[in-house]
């Protein structure tokens, strides 16, 4: 029984990492219904499985579930983004400022070399706005991941979800990555240099400028999604 349960558990972990990742990359859009059936036929697995996935979900602050309506993908809204992106800054400065005062920072930084070169190339093409946005993400993560301070890693993690929704939108526009791509190399050189108050500095600059940019998209599908329901009403 207990085994049962176990394996139970982990199966609803990860098919609540799978529904997690569709959500992150735009594939589950936000409003969009998450019918328990056909989300348990698409993935292979039984009811039960799912109908704790979306809880997971809903306490991660992605799904929101009704009794009338079910789940369905949380909608994006501004006060949202303001609330998570004013936390995300501040953690984020923190964790720039940790890694330029490591001792070992040189050695820590060094396999992030690499994905920054390679996040400048995808900076200058146009339609390689998936790639850019995934390759942002993984040197974020990765540079949690070299964080000494288990608490801060944590707190960070713990977000990661929230703001990979954000960001994408963030992340949409060509001259968008191409800035972005410059702030990160400025960063790692930063970090790499020692200069923690700049690093601090420049790393909640650039959590503030991804929040500027989703709020601006948010506003933008916002307006986009009344002009489509007054067009629907006027054409009744």
């Amino acid at each position: 029984m207990f085994e049962t349960e176990g394996l139970s558990r982990t199966l609803s972990e990860r098919v609540a990492a799978t529904l997690a990742e569709q959500i992150a990359a735009g594939e589950l859009k936000p409003g969009e219904r998450l019918i328990e059936a056909n989300v348990a036929k698409s993935l292979q697995v039984s009811h039960g499985p799912v109908r704790d996935a979306l809880r997971l979900l809903q306490s991660a602050g992605v799904v929101t579930i009704s009794a009338y309506k079910g789940a369905h993908v949380t909608e994006l809204s501004e006060q949202e983004l303001s609330e998570l992106f004013q936390v995300r800054a501040a953690l984020a400065g923190l964790r720039a400022r940790w890694l330029a005062e490591d001792p070992l920072r040189h050695e820590r930084i060094a396999s992030l070399e690499a994905p920054i070169a390679e996040l400048a190339r995808l900076g200058e093409l146009p339609d390689q706005q998936a790639q850019y946005v995934s390759t942002a993400l993984d040197i974020s993560r990765r540079l949690t991941e070299l964080l000494s301070n288990r608490w801060l890693r944590s707190m960070m993690d713990s977000l990661s979800l929230q703001t990979t929704r954000y960001a994408r939108l963030a992340l949409s526009t060509p001259a968008g990555r191409r800035k972005s791509a410059r702030r990160w190399r400025k960063l790692l050189e930063l970090i790499r240099a020692g200069k923690a108050e700049q690093a601090q500095e420049l790393a909640t600059r650039i959590s503030m400028a991804t929040h500027a940019a989703a709020a601006k998209a948010v506003r933008a599908r916002r307006r986009q999604a009344a002009d489509g329901a007054g067009a629907a009403a006027s054409d009744k």
